[in-house]
């Protein structure tokens, strides 16, 4: 009985320990915050709505875990569906480029159900940006998505 309660111990406090880990986790601000950030992470798993434009842009670009970037899109429109995180319409700005072994890609998504910093195209600190590829991970830059959301 006593090694049962050393086992269960032992489990809880390593979940507890990898829990607070997690840099996402607000555990320190509610309950709720915790569970809006696991909405929020959920969420981000997946990308399916329509892009509308005012004026005819193009996109072909395609990234396989980001490890083959393949293409080029620039386009700056309303996307309205599940996306970067969010339910709604939305802007939304992306720019891809990619060659095989690297790439950029820099994105922009509005906002609908979170409280988030909106992004502006001409300030590159509000926007998520990253090199992808083999080569991304070795070549400069290194900014890694600095507006904290993902690509």
């Amino acid at each position: 009985m006593a090694v049962r309660k050393c086992k269960a111990a032992l489990g809880v406090a390593i979940a507890a320990a990898l829990g607070a880990t997690q840099g996402c986790a607000r555990l320190n601000q509610g309950v709720s915050a915790f569970f809006n950030d696991r909405l929020k992470d959920a969420l981000e798993t997946i990308d399916l709505g329509i892009t509308t434009t005012s004026e005819p842009q193009f996109s072909f670009y395609f990234a396989v875990l980001s490890g083959t970037p393949f293409g080029y899109g620039l386009v700056d429109g309303t996307f309205s569906g599940i996306g970067g995180g969010d339910v709604g319409t939305m802007k939304i700005h992306y720019e891809h480029w990619g060659v095989g072994l690297y790439g950029r890609e820099t994105v922009g998504w509005g906002n609908v159900l979170f409280d988030l910093e909106e992004f502006d195209a001409s300030k590159p600190e509000t926007m998520n940006c990253q090199s992808v590829g083999p080569a991304g991970l070795i070549l400069p830059p290194w900014d890694a998505r600095p507006a904290g959301r993902p690509t």
